[in-house]
This record gives C-alpha cells, sequence and structure tokens, in this order.
C-alpha cells in the first residue's frame, strides 16, 4: 500500500506526458479533417481510429506504468495532458505538421518527374 502510495506522483506525470502525446495525435487528426475539407466519412473514420488510439494508450500507460490499477486522479490527469498540449502546443504543433506535409508533398511531385518513379506512381 504504502509502495503505490509514493508512486502516485510519478503516475500522474506519467499519465500527462501520454496525455500530451494523444493531444498531438489529436492535432494531427484535425489537420487531416483539414485537408479532406472535413469529408463526413473520412472524419468519421479518423474520430473512430483516433478515439482506439488513445484508449490503448491509456490501457497501455495503466498496465506498464501504473500496474492495472484504476484510480481517478490518473484518468484526469490523462485529460490534462490533452487539455494541456491544446492549449499550449497546439499551434507549434500544428506548425511543424504542416511544414513535415509540404516537405513530403514537394519529394513525392519530384519522384514523380523520375522515370523510375514516374511509373510507380502513375
Amino acid at each position: 500500500m504504502l509502495y503505490s502510495t509514493l508512486l502516485q506522483g510519478k503516475m500522474f506525470l506519467v499519465m500527462i506526458y501520454f496525455g500530451i502525446l494523444c493531444g498531438i495525435a489529436l492535432t494531427a487528426k484535425k489537420i487531416g479533417d483539414r485537408f479532406t475539407k472535413n469529408n463526413k466519412i473520412f472524419v468519421t473514420i479518423t474520430d473512430v481510429a483516433f478515439w482506439m488510439l488513445c484508449s490503448i494508450v491509456f490501457i497501455f500507460v495503466k498496465i506498464t506504468f501504473c500496474y492495472g490499477e484504476f484510480r481517478l486522479f490518473e484518468l484526469l490527469a490523462f485529460s490534462l495532458g490533452i487539455l494541456l498540449e491544446q492549449i499550449s502546443l497546439n499551434n507549434l504543433v500544428e506548425k511543424v505538421l504542416k511544414v513535415l506535409y509540404n516537405l513530403s508533398c514537394k519529394i513525392f511531385c519530384n519522384l514523380k518527374k523520375l522515370k523510375f518513379f514516374g511509373k510507380i506512381f502513375k
């Protein structure tokens, strides 16, 4: 009992950290939704995939770092991590993801011009 009590701070910080990672995934999902012009089918599929990913991450973290014990503060810390990312890091992550998307588009457009890759990317 004492051992798990002493680890509550670590559990809280780990859940915030993985909440921030899921918040970054949420930002990537939002950018994908914008690029597809909010296509309802695509948005529905990405919503389901995002929440499945977050659930899997939450369960993985619970089993790995929190020994499978469920405590309400862990769920609140995970949600707090997502909220912190959306408030503070959202603009930075959005800019980085847009730059990476534009860079990958330029690379694929240049690869299309080559003879070998032009046949593959028709």
